[in-house]
C-alpha cells in the first residue's frame, strides 16, 4: 500500500513539474516573441524616420530658395497691418485672413516638395488660396471655444496656468492638422477627429522626432545668432532668416514624408513593409 501510494504521489509531481515547466517555457517563449517583434517595429520606425530625414535634405537643398519664403510672408503681413490696423474690427478680422492665406501658400510649398520634390515661385503666388477656408474653418471652429475658455477661466484661480495647458493640449492633439489639410480631403470637425485618432495611434513615432528636431531647430538658430554677432545688421538679418526658413522647410518636408509614411497604416503593415524593403 504504500508503495502505492508513493507511485501515486511521484506521478502527481512529475505532473505537476511537466505543467510548470510548460508554462514557464510558454512564458518564455511569449517574452521572446514580444521581444522580437518590439525590435522589429523599433528597425521599421528608425528606418521610416532615416528614409524621411533624408528625402528632407535633399529636399530642403533642391529647393533652397523656398527659404525665403517667410521672409516675403513677413513683409505681406506687415504691409497688411500697416494698411488695415486702423479699421478696427475690420481690420482685424482682414489681418487674420492674410495671415491665413500665408499659411496657405506655406503649405502649398510644402505640398510641392513633399509630393513632386520641387516647389517654384508660382506656387508660391497661387498658394495664397488653395487652403485658404479650410484654414479659415478651422481657425473658426477652434476661436469659438477658446474664447469661451478664456472668458470663464479668467475669474478662476490658476485659470491662467489651466488656459495655457488646455493650448498644449490642443497642440499636441491636433499637430498633424497642416499635413491632413494637403495630403487628405478631410476638412473642418472631420479634420479635427481625425487629427485626434492619427495621435492617439501614432502618438510615440509622430510626437518624438518633432520634439527633438524642434529643440535641435531652437539650438541651430541660436547658434547662427551667436555666429552673425558683429556682422552688419542688414546682414545678420539676411542670415539668420534664411537659416530659419531652411530650417522650417527642411522640418516641414520631414513632417509631410513622416506623414505619408503614417497615415493609413499600421505597426504591422510597417514591419511587413521593413522586411520586404529589399
Amino acid at each position: 500500500m504504500p508503495i502505492f501510494i508513493s507511485a501515486k504521489t511521484a506521478c502527481k509531481q512529475y505532473a505537476v513539474a511537466t505543467c510548470t515547466a510548460w508554462i514557464t517555457a510558454s512564458a518564455a517563449n511569449e517574452k521572446s516573441f514580444c521581444y522580437k517583434k518590439a525590435m522589429k517595429l523599433l528597425r521599421a520606425t528608425f528606418w521610416i524616420y532615416t528614409t524621411a530625414l533624408r528625402r528632407s535634405w535633399e529636399c530642403a537643398a533642391k529647393n533652397w530658395i523656398v527659404s525665403f519664403a517667410p521672409v516675403g510672408y513677413g513683409l505681406i503681413f506687415s504691409l497688411a497691418v500697416t494698411l488695415v490696423a486702423p479699421l478696427g474690427l475690420i481690420g482685424g478680422l482682414l489681418i487674420g485672413v492674410v495671415s491665413q492665406a500665408c499659411l496657405s501658400s506655406g503649405l502649398y510649398l510644402v505640398k510641392n516638395i513633399v509630393d513632386s520634390g520641387k516647389a517654384t515661385f508660382n506656387d508660391f503666388l497661387n498658394g495664397f488660396t488653395v487652403y485658404l477656408w479650410e484654414l479659415l474653418g478651422i481657425a473658426f471652429i477652434l476661436w469659438i471655444p477658446m474664447r469661451l475658455a478664456a472668458s470663464v477661466l479668467a475669474s478662476v484661480p490658476n485659470g491662467g496656468l489651466i488656459y495655457f495647458l488646455l493650448q498644449i493640449g490642443l497642440y499636441i492633439l491636433l499637430n498633424p492638422v497642416p499635413e491632413f489639410i494637403y495630403q487628405t480631403r478631410v476638412s473642418n470637425l472631420e479634420l479635427i477627429g481625425a487629427s485626434y485618432n492619427f495621435t492617439v495611434e501614432n502618438w510615440i513615432e509622430w510626437l518624438a522626432p518633432n520634439f527633438i528636431l524642434t529643440v535641435a531647430g531652437y539650438a541651430l538658430l541660436n547658434a547662427f545668432d551667436a555666429m552673425v554677432i558683429g556682422l552688419p545688421g542688414f546682414l545678420q538679418s539676411l542670415i539668420v532668416s534664411f537659416a530659419f526658413g531652411l530650417c522650417l522647410t527642411y522640418f516641414m518636408a520631414f513632417r509631410g514624408f513622416l506623414f505619408a509614411e503614417l497615415h493609413g497604416t499600421t505597426r504591422r503593415s510597417r514591419i511587413y513593409r521593413f522586411d520586404a524593403r529589399a
